[in-house]
């Protein structure tokens, strides 16, 4: 299925739901608007700066010279003295890179999240080892303040970025925000950082200046038309201490439009995409990283589309020659409702710069429906998250884009309780944070930032994801990048992965090996009686000959997981072939007629060959799965660990 750049696209009659820019409402970020320079009635209007430019690309801008220091070898080695080399830089050297980007949301005094989120820098980088440059989201001007105190004397560099202020669409000046990087300076220095503003480079200074707006308002306005659309992404080159060198760009795109068809977020990265594709041409690392607004029908299951918004997204970028790195849980969580014990209902307040329009409508539409839940006793049930999801699944909705099918509201958010069982809350989670990169970054792996340390694969029951929504509404993500197979970061994480978690990890392995003898033994005892019924069978009917073919399939299925069959009381029989019943007819009795609904079940009442043969396909079949049973890290993760109160001392 080919996927165009119009299938995210919406068209500009679809309502903007985000709502304008607005201040803090700390003092820092004053917005002042003035009358509106224009006529309110829209026109035909085409953003400027549509193609993408070269001029003054980073590529453009000459390799530093950086300085190492070294043992001099001219000395003798009793009279070691340090001087200080200049380094070669080049394309050749190995990228082994540690990597996290972080919406860390606007801070904001008056926010009890305030306190939780001006320690969390530093602590991440003490936490996490495998970790080299933290890319960050909405630092505003409050977060200027905390910022430098939280990186202080944890041997950690900051690279601001240019100022960010966004336009109102009457020119009233909204949001001040920055985008930049924490890295650690033993490890990776930066040189320079541009901005890629609508296809246009801009080099930016300690002292650069951004404005941006929205493209609807500067339909209203003409006075607005002097300013580019959306934000910028900001790109930073970033050099490794063997002197390798990776660009790193900073995405938060901004939300216009709902549902699938809100195509305006992938239209602000189509630029930077166009470019990595073109840099690793020439062999060039770049990674994209950051927040971007995949809908809700992306969080867990999406029956709005074939491949569902994150498939054709995931598309659109390998169809670039570039590789989507995506975690496999939500990384993002809006609060919608709650309700208490006494089935009080109520609609969670906004997050602090809430700009998504879908969690708006989605909290209205959620506390109509949670009403008829109550008027219908759902409530009245011993289980009450049970009963709610089985009553949402039931609320059957419109599809919201042309061709689409029907969506359940059920699909779209998750129900956990809080408070010991008192309160349920309903959030909306999605997976809104990402990585693009080259494919010259063989080996990669991804996934939330632990509250504990390390990276989760998977986050049961979204507990990571709930304990992070305490400081931000945004969990961090992890991820390593290497340019070769063999990745000696991952590998030293590994390692002390399984250091940390080696009880775990002894726990996991005994279990799998517990599944491993019961699968055998009850395969064994099955052999046994389907033995038995094919010597004492009366007749060789087509039951007969296919008996015989799933005989001989699982004691090659028992073989394969080393059982020892000398031991059996009956001889086994050999195979007869395929010219009664087919190798086709065989594997679709074994992979599918065998687990159906309705297929038949062996009992001491029901005691008959197809009956037992039946047993025998199924033995059969969770025979050939245990082989590939492996232990993997997700395998231990404590599915009832909700990261409580142990950890927020070290924040």
């Amino acid at each position: 299925m080919e996927i165009s750049d119009d299938d995210f696209v919406v068209d500009e009659d679809s309502p903007d739901d985000d709502g304008d820019c607005i201040g803090e409402g700390d003092g820092d970020d004053e917005v002042v608007d003035d009358e509106v320079g224009g006529s309110e009635k829209e026109e035909e209007f085409v953003d400027p700066f549509e193609t993408l430019s070269d001029e003054g690309a980073p590529w453009l801008v000459p390799l530093p010279q950086i300085e190492v220091p070294r043992l001099d070898s001219g000395r003798s080695v009793h009279d070691p003295q340090w001087t200080k080399s200049v380094l070669t830089i080049d394309l050749s050297r190995t990228i082994d890179l540690g990597v996290a980007t972080w919406n860390i949301n606007h801070m904001n005094k008056t926010k009890p999240k305030y306190f939780s989120k001006k320690c969390s820098i530093g602590r991440l980088f003490n936490k996490n080892a495998w970790l080299d440059v933290l890319v960050l989201q909405e630092i505003n001007q409050v977060s200027l303040k905390s910022l430098p105190q939280d990186i202080a004397g944890h041997n950690l560099e900051l690279m601001l970025g240019p100022h960010m202020i966004s336009v109102g669409p009457k020119g009233g000046k909204g949001q001040h925000e920055y985008y930049p990087i924490v890295y650690r300076g033993d490890r990776l220095a930066c040189d320079r950082c541009w901005a890629l503003h609508r296809g246009r480079w801009v080099a930016c200074g300690p002292d650069t200046t951004i404005y941006w707006t929205k493209p609807q308002h500067k339909r209203k306005n003409k006075k607005l038309r002097m300013y580019a659309s959306y934000r910028p992404i900001v790109v930073y080159r970033l050099f490794t201490s063997n002197g390798g060198y990776v660009y790193v760009a900073n995405v938060h795109t901004t939300p216009k439009g709902s549902g699938l068809s809100r195509k305006h977020e992938f239209d602000q990265i189509r630029f930077i995409l166009e470019v990595a594709r073109a840099r690793q041409a020439v062999g060039e690392h770049w990674i994209v990283v950051g927040d971007y607004y995949l809908d809700p029908e992306s969080s867990i299951m999406d029956r709005g589309h074939d491949l569902g918004r994150a498939g054709r997204f995931e598309q659109a970028v390998s169809s670039r020659g570039l590789e989507l790195v995506i975690p496999l849980s939500a990384t993002n969580q809006t609060g919608l409702s709650s309700i208490s014990e006494q089935y009080g209902i109520q609609i969670d307040s906004d997050d602090e710069d809430e700009q998504d329009g879908d969690a708006k409508a989605e909290k209205k539409l959620l506390f109509a429906k949670l009403q008829e839940a109550v008027e219908s006793r759902v409530f009245d049930s011993p289980s009450p998250v049970p009963a709610l999801e089985k009553f949402l699944l039931q609320q059957k909705r419109k599809p919201k884009s042309k061709g689409a099918s029907d969506n359940y509201l059920a699909d779209r958010v998750v129900l956990f309780s809080s408070e010991g069982g008192k309160r349920i809350k309903v959030v909306l989670n999605k997976r809104a944070d990402f990585f693009i990169c080259t494919r010259g970054l063989v080996r990669r792996f991804c996934g939330l930032v632990s509250p504990v340390s390390g990276i989760l694969h998977v986050d049961p029951n979204h507990n990571a994801l709930n304990w992070w929504c305490t400081v931000s509404d945004h969990a961090p993500i992890g991820a390593i990048f290497c340019s070769q197979e063999y990745s000696p970061k991952l590998t030293d994480y590994e390692n002390e992965f399984k250091q940390t978690y080696c009880e775990e990890l002894d726990d996991s392995k005994l279990q799998l090996e517990k599944i491993r003898a019961r699968v055998k033994f009850e395969a064994l005892q099955v052999l046994e009686g389907l033995l038995f019924k094919l010597a004492t069978y009366p007749q060789p009917d087509y039951v007969y000959h296919l008996s015989r073919r799933v005989c001989v399939y699982l004691t090659c299925m028992l073989r394969l997981v080393a059982v020892d069959l000398s031991a059996v009381s009956w001889p086994i029989p050999g195979d007869i072939g395929d010219q009664v019943v087919s190798n086709q007819a065989l594997l679709e009795f074994i992979e599918v007629h065998a687990f159906t609904k309705d297929a038949p079940r062996w009992s001491p009442e029901q005691d008959s060959l197809v009956t037992v043969v039946y047993e025998a396909a199924r033995a059969a079949r969770r025979c050939r799965q245990i082989t590939g049973y492996v232990v993997a890290d997700f395998d231990f993760i404590d599915e009832t660990d909700v990261y409580d109160d142990r950890f927020t001392e070290d924040l």
